[in-house]
């Protein structure tokens, strides 16, 4: 999962995520959750920084991080404050007013005492009364989306392969790139891989690690309508509030 192939072309081939509607759910929990002005914000498992420019140019005093450091350089690029981290043990000791794990990023985790890793990580990072946003992708999804998907993009120096497929006994959703970039000095092109595993957990499995003492659930939401889930959700994002 070091996204060392994957990077430097991240932002061209995920230029279909809906960043915008991320904003305007952000933008709608904030209006409700945390009055105050300046709202800080630190964003785990930020990828390139795409979603953190966005909410920079909202006025978000903005933090991210990401667990590859392929990626969190990419970010640096972007000029916002940003870091490598692993949400399972963050070395920061500053409070946020919310705390954002988007793209189903947390599916990279594997179990579910990972699960809890993080909630307690997050609490120590999340002002009281602060949120948590996080969404995870559900098996719906792969099954109806990804359980044997190939894609195929070419772009004017690289050319990118994905393989998509679900394991049912294993509940993983596994996701293979392969690379090949052109070099233009020896007309030729270099193969590159990256391979990622994600575990998709039962919705209710990841709502029972949720720590009660810590966090009170504000909603689970099916996508970003802020509407109950349902077995059909693809996407589902978890609201939490700090205690």
């Amino acid at each position: 999962m070091s996204y060392k192939a994957l990077a430097p072309i991240y932002d061209r081939i995920m230029c279909h995520v809906e960043y915008e509607e991320w904003i305007v759910l952000i933008d709608k929990i904030v209006k409700k959750h945390i009055n105050k002005d300046n709202v800080s914000i630190f964003e785990i498992g930020g990828g390139t920084g795409v979603l953190g420019e966005y909410l920079k140019a909202h006025g978000y005093a903005y933090t991210g991080s990401d667990l590859s450091l392929y990626m969190s350089r990419e970010a640096g690029k972007k000029g916002i404050p940003y870091f490598c981290a692993d949400a399972r043990l963050l070395p920061i000791k500053k409070q946020f007013d919310v705390v954002l794990f988007l793209y189903d990023g947390i599916n990279y985790l594997q179990t579910i005492q990972e699960y809890k890793k993080v909630f307690s990580e997050v609490s120590e990072c999340l002002s009281r009364g602060g949120i948590f946003l996080f969404d995870i992708t559900t098996e719906y999804n792969s099954m109806e989306h990804f359980y044997d998907f190939l894609d195929f993009e070419e772009f004017s120096d690289c050319s990118v392969i994905r393989h998509s497929y679900y394991d049912e006994l294993t509940s993983i959703q596994h996701n293979d790139f392969t690379i090949f970039n052109f070099d233009p000095k020896t007309k030729k092109y270099d193969k590159l891989t990256d391979k990622h595993i994600q575990k998709v957990f039962p919705t209710q499995h990841i709502e029972e690690a949720i720590p009660v003492k810590t966090f009170e659930t504000v909603g689970i939401w099916d996508e970003f309508r802020m509407k109950k889930h349902s077995s059909r959700s693809e996407r589902i994002h978890f609201c939490l509030k700090r205690k």
